[in-house]
């Protein structure tokens, strides 16, 4: 059986947009990222502090006459992730969460998405850089990007599709903001080294469950340690992460053909009575 291992369905085109890949992220190895860590949090709760979110502008900015700082909206999240063994704070600002028709829930971190957006960066503690706007929606797949781009997601829903002979319109989005620490974006290398991050974002759509593999298995369900990110569970070690593998036990039999009871869903088939808990399609001892 011929196996293409490194079968990639890309869902999106083949521009890499340097406002999230990181494929030029080549980092200084004795860099004290710990030091720039405790640095950008200081920053970015300076900026926090000192404006504030206007609707009619629907940007941020500095605070003039008493409004409520974006530290003390209540719409600004707080969440934090470990990455290179460094907890990383980011902020997720929630304007609207997104009010579809179609109810698909909230995206995965490691779901395909159809977003726009405007990035900018943090150069003070009142002003921004502009460095890249997304005006028409592309789909990202979510997996050569830079760590900290796949986690704000999760908190906005998909949009309502209008378009009628005319450019690609959504209406009632999730939209908002969020800002990503150095550590989390390009760290000290790639395009923007050292550069606090700020998107402003709107999530026209995703593809609820994506199976970037097509395995049958969806992508956010090879989370094999359970730590919340698929993007490090390599089962067969064979340097092919489980939701890009086509066969994650490497037995030569194709993830997908592991479905005994037929349904099409080869993560309830447990053949092997030695080791009831286990998925036949991360069993190599059962070739069904």
């Amino acid at each position: 059986m011929i196996k293409f291992k490194h079968f990639l369905y890309i869902l999106i085109s083949g521009v890499t947009l340097y406002s999230c890949s990181n494929s030029n992220n080549t980092t200084v190895d004795d860099f004290d990222h710990e030091a720039q860590a405790i640095k950008d949090s200081d920053s970015i709760v300076k900026f926090l502090k000192n404006n504030y979110f206007n609707e009619e502008r629907d940007s941020i900015m500095p605070i003039e006459n008493g409004e409520t700082t974006l530290f003390e909206d209540s719409r600004l999240l707080t969440k934090t992730v470990n990455e290179f063994d460094i907890d990383y704070t980011y902020y997720v600002f929630v304007q609207n969460e997104g009010t579809p028709n179609v109810d698909k829930g909230f995206p995965t971190v490691i779901d395909s998405i159809l977003p726009v957006y405007r990035l900018r960066t943090l150069t003070n503690s009142t002003e921004v850089e502009n460095e890249q706007d997304l005006i028409n929606p592309q789909w990202f797949n979510q997996v050569n990007v830079i760590p900290g781009w796949r986690y704000p997601w999760v908190h906005f829903k998909n949009g309502n599709n209008v378009t009628n002979n005319g450019p690609i319109t959504y209406e009632n989005s999730g939209k908002g903001f969020f800002i990503l620490p150095s550590g989390i974006s390009y760290r000290n290398g790639g395009t923007l080294p050292n550069k606090i991050l700020l998107y402003y974002i709107e999530l026209y759509d995703f593809i609820k469950d994506t199976d970037h593999d097509r395995d049958n298995v969806p992508s956010f369900y090879e989370d094999v340690d359970g730590d919340g990110k698929p993007w490090n569970d390599d089962t067969d070690e064979d340097r092919t992460v489980d939701f890009l593998d086509i066969d994650d036990d490497n037995d030569t039999v194709f993830t997908r053909d592991e479905d005994a009871n037929g349904d099409g869903d080869p993560r309830n088939d447990f053949s092997d009575p030695d080791n009831p808990t286990l998925p036949d399609y991360r069993n190599r001892n059962i070739r069904d």
